[in-house]
């Protein structure tokens, strides 16, 4: 019953109109971008994260402070095939360097790659993303980096009217993880999968600049390793939102609706909540600029006991240009991360095991200014504070880090 309802909110969002293509110029923008030959390119180079660091590590016993920088490069490449097809590649490689902790030294790569074919009334299209990295989990539920590894694969059809559109795609995404330090181990055991994924997606534009859109997913997930195949899961995901232009005063999208992750093993416990996302930018003057952000979604973890974490966040940013290339900002954010069951870690104090309910608060401040030499090249300073307050009796994983970073930016 649930889903011929999706069905049918799907389909009166592209009722009305005529149909018509999608538009090369809609799908692959070429502003600023270099013509050479067949194709149009637009390289950069990035120094950034490059400053202080006092804790590297997150170790509150003896915290290792250093001097570090990230040097990236990439570039942005277009070609069209008449007006029936167009390809783009999107390439980015980054060198992580630390002065004493040389250990720490890697290679961070990603690509993007995406193929369109327009007939009449359709858009067939395909999509890679591959993501190569050593950092640690946005939840930070370890204080080490591990290497990780994630290829996303899909394809899917379009068929757009003149107000609304509807996108069926199919995917498979693979995650593999590795690790170079005993704490790690377990990670790979308890988080490579592979994930299977549906997702129909419908647009309907409300106003000039306000697109309302509704979205349905299916996922199914096998874990590969014996350790982790208790957790095969089952997720259903139904959400709602609304994109604005980028063109109006106040611009970005937000997206909430409901998700059930079903574990296939009842021992686990099921998730059956709100999950959302959004990020809005208001302009309050011409050189006064808010953003609000906020997300709750849900992950798979690797802390004992658990298959998943609950991830909740808000944050605000304050920008203001105090002259036509000068701008200073000021930002916080807060999180927390919740683990449903109960959990055991041994605390490196003691050397005993605690167990209980685990809950980590993150509070993040910043404070920066910019410098915009010309249209392609960019500097900024930005020093902030991140701490993590984990409840009781996991208080022992509190972790503190200050940092003060430069970046330079250069597009060609």
């Amino acid at each position: 019953m649930r889903r011929a309802l999706l069905g049918i909110a799907l389909f009166m969002l592209c009722a009305g109109g005529i149909a018509r293509p999608t538009t090369q110029e809609q799908d692959f923008p070429v502003e600023g971008m270099i013509h050479w030959g067949p194709f149009r390119v637009r390289p950069y180079l990035l120094l950034k994260d490059t400053g202080y660091d006092d804790n590297v590590f997150l170790d509150e016993t003896k915290p290792v402070s250093d001097f570090t920088s990230t040097a990236e490069g990439g570039f942005r490449l277009i070609t069209f095939f008449s007006d029936r097809a167009a390809l783009q590649l999107e390439e980015r490689l980054d060198y992580v360097w630390f002065a004493q902790n040389t250990s720490e030294n890697h290679f961070n790569n990603s690509f993007r790659g995406r193929a369109n074919f327009y007939l009449k009334k359709l858009t067939l299209f395909a999509d890679l993303l591959t993501i190569n990295l050593k950092e640690r989990p946005a939840t930070v539920e370890y204080d080490y980096r591990i290497r990780s590894t994630e290829r996303s694969l899909g394809a899917g059809v379009k068929y757009e009217r003149p107000r609304s559109s509807l996108e069926v795609r199919f995917g498979k995404d693979r995650y593999r993880y590795s690790s170079d330090t005993p704490e790690g181990e377990r990670v790979p055991e308890v988080q490579n999968r592979l994930e299977d994924r549906l997702t129909v997606t419908g647009r309907k534009k409300l106003l000039p600049k306000t697109t309302f859109l509704l979205e349905w997913e299916g996922r199914g997930i096998a874990f590969d390793e014996p350790a982790g195949q208790a957790r095969d899961s089952r997720a259903r995901r139904i959400s709602g939102g609304f994109e604005l232009d980028p063109s109006a005063f106040l611009k970005g999208a937000v997206k909430i609706g409901v998700e059930i992750l079903r574990p296939d093993d009842p021992q686990y416990k099921e998730f059956h909540g709100l999950v959302g996302e959004g990020a809005l930018l208001y302009r309050m003057t011409a050189r006064t600029n808010l953003e609000g952000r906020g997300r709750r979604n849900i992950g798979f973890t690797s802390v004992y006991k658990n298959v998943y974490y609950i991830q909740t966040g808000y944050g605000t940013t304050l920008t203001q240009f105090l002259a036509a290339r000068v701008a200073g900002e000021i930002g916080l954010d807060r999180e927390q991360v919740e683990y449903p069951e109960e959990t055991q870690q041994n605390d490196p104090e003691t050397g005993q095991t605690v167990s209980g309910f685990r809950t980590d608060e993150f509070r993040s401040y910043f404070v920066g200014a910019s410098y915009r030499f010309n249209n392609q090249a960019r500097m900024g300073l930005r020093v902030g504070s991140w701490r993590r307050i984990s409840a009781a009796p996991f208080g022992f994983l509190d972790r503190q880090r200050n940092t003060a970073m430069v970046t330079y930016s250069y597009n060609f």
